[in-house]
């Protein structure tokens, strides 16, 4: 980042030095709008001393005075009466180069100057800036050359004057005439690559000497300061030392500030029209007016008067902030008022803007260590927008100006290129986060539930160890025979229609916003209420184990289609207080649940059938306004000392609309011979080593069964047994389930089953031994223990 900012600010640096035309001059024309705002503003306007007077020579002069041009009987005239006004000085933005037809003009005009004793003319030089030298009108001629080498002035320089202008080719007043004035000072206008006066040099190097602009030089004169009390340091400032107004008593030094080539810039006033202004038709006609003579007198007197043409042709006009055509006398007159109420303008030097744009980076670079990236944006124009409130303040009271532009540049391709590579490595990042979300998702999200995958991806704590106690309500599902059907298949038949069966159940659960805790061979955890909980986590429970056992009659249809055996699924539910969260270690963890609602919710199932759905009286009191009851049972639950009620379910009514179809039980048809049979109890997953012995006394086809058991075997117990008709080899991997049980001595017991999976063998063969060996119609509806009205 550091590197960033260091390219941004060398890049800005690089972009004014390589293109200063368009760098340089946008941060000139950006300081002259703080001009233009200031100059509407009344109370931001700096205040204006009404010592320096325009008398202008315009439309109106020439017209009274019936002539085009001027003569220097004119002039002299002007010369006289403004003496005898009693001005402190007068300018004439004039170089009168060459002498007149009328020697008698020139000899009046050359006496008035030197009576007047405080007359001063302009001298023009071709300055050496490459470019923007201004041009002479004519070329120079000796006696002008002269005469300037014998009025340059002998400075103190402090430092390196290379950098000063240099004056060369100095076109004159002419000489009687610039002999007979208190002075002379150069003309010459400097502009910016624009073309837009802002700063002027103050004197330049005219061989081993220095000569003044003529603005500089009426000051000096008028403060009293000779150019031996005035020390110039190039790209600091020009020190007026011992300076006093006319009528101060006390003296000081005045200090202005100028760049590397001596030039100050320029505090504009306002425009053309708030400087003072006297026609000169005025002057000139006022020695036949003494009343007007008077009037002037009070207006004039003791003050600093700049005579200049300003008709309509004039050529002297140029570009300053304010003013695209303004006449170069006020520019004269701009400087002097700025020194003379010290109203200067002072420009950051380069090792001052160097130490800001420093502070800037460094604010630039704490903001981007400590925001994120929006932040660090609004942040970053904050501080642009900080900087140029605090140059406009400078500039406004402080007389301060800065570089806008290089700093604004260097900020906005700094923070261009931060936000650009936080983007990056942002997107990197996104990607890659993207890279391993997806990575989780397909490798866990086919054992979780969407919900628990989402939680462990988009929560900070997500895969942090630990749970909390919720109250939940769990599902538990699982395919009645599917061990002994699994035997009979082949193994890619096996794990092709396990995958079938479970991509339907669990889009089924998805639907009902459960979460898939668990897959154990062919059954199913599943919870409502974690990790997101909800007031209808029990409806959507059992609407879930409808919707389970229906969506499973549509996967019969189509295992017949294929040829293929069907399944039948019993569900238990069960709600209750459950700790879940993640279990395991940092290494190997799991989103899980503990609890005894758990066991109670696997006993629940196991004392299902295929295609029925038992719940507990816990989950029951949450739904009992909603679901049908087939009927109930009473279960004997390990550890409980008193039965358990529970509750077949058949439907559920609004919102869900659910289910389902009424069971169709074949008639139980007696044998005429019993068929023996062995009976294994099964414990868990474990077959018992030794039978019961046994005999089937009655069959309703392939799905039901009376037996009597010679010994005792609990009710919804899970059994294998083995069939052995006379005259043949017997049946094994026959499995069922005692739905009811009852003993009839302390070696008998009478027994109800269901047959929860067939080969196709023992299939047949039941189903022909219930027909072929029908003798009666006797009916026993398989109810279980208990029995009540439906709900």
């Amino acid at each position: 980042m550091l590197g960033v900012a260091a390219s941004a600010w060398l890049g800005s640096h690089v972009c004014f030095w390589l293109l200063p035309n368009v760098f340089e001059t946008w941060n000139a024309q950006t300081i002259d709008q703080l001009f233009a705002l200031r100059n509407r503003i009344e109370r931001l306007r700096p205040a204006y001393d009404n010592t320096i007077v325009h008398v202008d020579l315009d439309n109106n002069t020439i017209q009274r005075l019936q002539t085009f041009y001027l003569d220097r009987s004119h002039y002299a005239q002007v010369v006289r009466n403004l003496a005898t006004i009693g001005v402190a000085a007068q300018v004439y933005d004039f170089i009168f180069a060459a002498r007149a037809k009328s020697a008698d003009e020139d000899q009046a005009f050359i006496e008035a100057t030197r009576a007047a004793g405080q007359v001063y003319f302009g001298l023009a030089l071709a300055l050496d800036r490459a470019g923007q030298a201004t041009q002479r009108q004519q070329p120079s001629r000796l006696e002008d050359q002269r005469y300037v080498e014998r009025t340059a002035w002998s400075l103190t320089v402090q430092g390196d004057a290379s950098g000063l202008y240099t004056g060369t080719d100095p076109v004159n007043t002419f000489v009687d005439l610039a002999t007979a004035a208190r002075g002379l000072g150069y003309l010459s206008s400097t502009s910016d690559r624009d073309g837009v006066l802002r700063r002027l040099p103050l004197v330049v190097r005219y061989k081993d000497a220095f000569y003044p602009s003529i603005a500089f030089r009426v000051m000096c004169d008028y403060l009293g300061v000779p150019p031996a009390r005035i020390v110039v340091v190039p790209g600091r400032h020009i020190r007026l030392q011992g300076a006093r107004r006319p009528g101060a008593t006390a003296a000081r030094d005045i200090v202005i500030p100028i760049d590397r080539r001596g030039s100050m810039l320029v505090n504009y006033v306002g425009a053309w029209e708030r400087l003072q202004h006297v026609p000169l038709e005025r002057i000139v006609l006022a020695s036949k007016d003494r009343v007007d003579l008077e009037l002037l007198q009070e207006d004039l007197a003791g003050k600093i008067v700049v005579v200049a043409d300003v008709s309509t042709g004039t050529s002297d006009v140029g570009a300053m902030p304010l003013d695209a055509n303004f006449p170069l006398s006020g520019l004269h007159s701009n400087i002097m008022h700025t020194i003379l109420t010290e109203q200067f303008l002072r420009e950051l030097s380069e090792s001052e803007m160097l130490v800001v744009e420093g502070l800037l980076l460094g604010v630039l670079w704490l903001l981007a260590w400590r925001c994120r990236s929006v932040t660090f944006a609004l942040g970053a124009s904050g501080l642009a927008l900080g900087y140029v409130t605090l140059a406009v303040l400078g500039f406004l009271f402080g007389h301060v100006t800065t570089n806008l532009i290089r700093p604004l540049l260097m900020l906005g391709a700094a923070t261009g290129a931060i936000v650009i590579q936080r983007y990056v490595a942002e997107e990197k990042a996104r990607l890659e986060g993207l890279r391993q979300r997806d990575f989780v998702r397909d490798t866990f999200g086919r054992y979780l539930s969407p919900d628990v995958v989402e939680e462990l991806l988009d929560s900070p704590t997500g895969l942090t160890m630990g749970g909390e106690v919720r109250e939940i309500t769990l599902l538990v599902s699982d395919l009645r025979g599917f061990t002994s059907l699994a035997a009979r298949l082949s193994p890619p038949e096996v794990i092709a229609m396990l995958n079938r069966y479970f991509e339907r159940m669990i889009d089924v659960i998805a639907h009902y916003r459960g979460t898939v805790d668990e897959l154990q061979g062919d059954g199913m955890l599943t919870f409502f209420g974690a990790p997101f909980a909800a007031p209808d986590d029990p409806e959507r429970a059992v609407a879930c184990a409808l919707a389970l056992q229906l969506a499973l009659i549509e996967f019969n249809d189509a295992q017949r289609q294929r040829q293929l055996p069907e399944l039948a699924m019993g569900i238990g539910i069960n709600t209750g207080a459950v700790i879940v969260g993640n279990i395991g270690s940092l290494k190997r963890s799991k989103y899980g649940a503990v609890g005894t609602a758990i066991n109670t919710a696997y006993r629940i199932e196991s004392h299902t059938v295929g295609g029925q759905i038992l719940i507990s009286p816990s989950t029951y009191e949450r739904v009992r306004s909603l679901v049908r009851v087939r009927s109930t049972m009473q279960a004997q639950f390990k550890g409980l000392e008193q039965p358990v009620t529970l509750y077949d379910i058949s439907g559920l009514g609004p919102p869900y609309h659910l289910a389902l179809p009424d069971k169709t039980q074949a008639p139980l048809v007696t044998l005429s011979t019993p068929l023996p049979m062995a009976c294994f109890g099964i414990e868990g997953k474990i077959v018992a080593d030794t039978p019961l012995p046994g005999t089937v006394l009655r069959l309703a086809g392939a799905h039901a069964a009376e037996a009597m058991l010679a010994g005792a075997m609990a009710a919804y117990s899970n059994v294998k047994l083995r069939l052995e008709p006379a005259g043949r080899a017997p049946l094994t991997d026959v499995y069922a389930k005692v739905v009811t049980s009852e003993s009839r001595s302390p070696q008998e017991t009478l027994v109800h089953l269901e047959f929860t999976a067939l080969p196709d063998e023992a299939q047949a063969f039941l189903q022909r031994a219930s027909q072929g060996e029908s003798h009666s119609s006797d009916r026993a509806t398989p109810a279980p223990a208990e029995s009540s009205q439906s709900i």
